[in-house]
């Protein structure tokens, strides 16, 4: 694609991922109370709202170089008509347990979403803004996803009972297939990689106690996104008598502060390190969910619990997989084995919720989740610091000669390809190798030549180690 067309794709995209983020936020907390209205018990409104896991867990063991190399307009379209029509099954039915069918299917949409997302979001951009890209993606994202809960809540108001809330899944599964249509025109269209694979993820490469640890952390992150914010609040609410609209505007202050925390959280962790802002997320959580589980009774203390709440869910979302690469010897690695706890830790968020109102109420739930905050919070301390930090300035790395890198043979050029799991055809690996033979005479005679700037009045500084000692003194001889 041509560059001076960039952003032009990139602005089409974000309109397409915002659009995807309300589609999948109207209904995410009002899921439980449609199981309930269905006739299921809170418990199994646990279960259900955490089941999207299972299909997240089974894209994430099996489709790790399947789902990335889709063509990226086909996966955005293709997820918004599966999440859409997961809606729409919610909708039409009267028996909770489709519900939860729907809810699973709704996750294979989500994660070729998620998939097909982030590798448009980077190759839309130059590889040194990858970064930006990709929190910009989540930014615009969870932006939809924010307006979620008071859109919804406005929706469901219309009508009162559960059929308010099977009108709102009705609207969410429209939004998506509207969207899906808007997706498949307006998302960049851009050459294919590596054909789609199915199979397991290559070696995860977690060791020792604090790459665990830090895995136990993002399961416990997802758990709290799912048991706590999309299970036990809304459950609450409506035990304290809010409506659908009530309802809404606290889990929508709750979203503020979720997303708030993602990004200025995510951005101080990176300057100061990650340790102090995960300890106090986790220790505030627990204050405030084990008053959401005592002294709230009204809906005023329930949206200022819930607007504190988010900063703990928003916090549990990004610092733990930033710790995971801090300590992994391989980023792709870390990644992939943080994607797999979250989904566990989405399962075990709905079990353990479902186990807390079985056995106690949601009072009884939302106590055992403080206790589940503040064994992380020590959890936390006792994995210390995984940013270094350093106030000192870097020494400046030794000038050394360089050392010319001979081309390997072609057969080589095959393994090394075949290794980095690539595929190329006999014609593009001879295409190849041919232009940097031609080429290499070239540049070796580049080299040699004197650089048009001198260190004395008559010796040339010559490329490299000379010329990168005249580049650190600043320019001067």
């Amino acid at each position: 694609m041509n560059k001076s067309a960039l952003p032009t794709a990139r602005r089409r995209f974000h309109s397409v991922v915002l659009l995807a983020g309300v589609g999948s936020g109207l209904t995410a907390p009002f899921t439980a109370l449609l199981v309930v209205g269905l006739g299921g018990t809170t418990a199994w409104a646990a279960f259900v709202v955490s089941s999207m896991g299972l299909s997240l867990l089974l894209v994430d063991f099996f489709g790790t170089r399947f789902v990335p190399r889709v063509a990226s307009a086909s996966a955005l379209t293709a997820s918004m008509v599966v999440f859409g029509i997961g809606s729409l099954l919610s909708a039409a039915t009267t028996n909770w347990l489709v519900v939860g069918l729907a809810r699973v299917l709704q996750g294979f949409g989500t994660a070729l979403f998620m998939g097909g997302g982030v590798v448009l979001a980077v190759r839309l951009v130059d590889p040194g803004r990858r970064g930006g890209a990709i929190g910009t993606f989540n930014a615009v994202w969870f932006l939809g996803i924010a307006s979620g809960p008071i859109c919804g809540g406005l929706i469901a108001a219309q009508v009162p009972g559960t059929d308010g809330l099977r009108l709102l899944f009705a609207v969410c599964g429209a939004v998506n297939l509207a969207g899906a249509a808007v997706a498949w025109f307006l998302v960049p269209r851009l050459p294919a990689g590596p054909p789609p694979r199915l199979g397991l993820p290559r070696g995860l490469d977690v060791r020792g106690r604090r790459e665990w640890s830090v895995l136990v952390l993002a399961g416990l992150g997802q758990a709290v996104r799912s048991g706590l914010a999309l299970t036990l609040l809304p459950l609450l609410g409506a035990r304290l008598g809010m409506g659908p609209l009530g309802l809404g505007v606290a889990l929508f202050a709750l979203a503020v502060t979720d997303v708030g925390a993602m990004h200025f959280g995510a951005g101080w962790a990176d300057r100061r390190g990650r340790l102090v802002p995960l300890a106090a997320a986790l220790g505030w959580g627990s204050v405030a969910v084990t008053a959401l589980g005592t002294v709230v009774h009204d809906l005023l203390t329930f949206t200022i619990a819930a607007l504190a709440v988010g900063v703990t869910v928003g916090s549990t979302w990004v610092l733990p997989v930033a710790m995971a690469v801090d300590l992994a010897r391989h980023p792709e690695a870390a990644i992939a084995a943080y994607r797999i706890a979250s989904d566990v830790g989405m399962l075990a968020g709905g079990l353990l919720a479902a186990l807390g109102i079985t056995v106690g109420g949601i009072h009884a739930a939302l106590l055992g989740a403080a206790a589940l905050l503040v064994g992380g919070l020590l959890l936390t301390v006792s994995i210390r610091e995984t940013l270094p930090l350093s106030t000192a300035p870097h020494p400046a790395p030794p000038l050394t000669e360089e050392e010319p890198v001979p081309l390997p043979p072609i057969d080589q050029l095959a393994l090394l390809a075949a290794y980095q799991d690539l595929t190329l055809t006999p014609e593009r690996l001879a295409q190849a190798h041919g232009t940097h033979t031609e080429g290499r005479p070239m540049l070796e005679r580049l080299r040699a030549l004197p650089l048009p700037f001198v260190e004395s009045e008559t010796e040339p500084v010559c490329e490299p180690a000379t010329a990168l000692a005249w580049i650190a003194r600043g320019g001067r001889s």
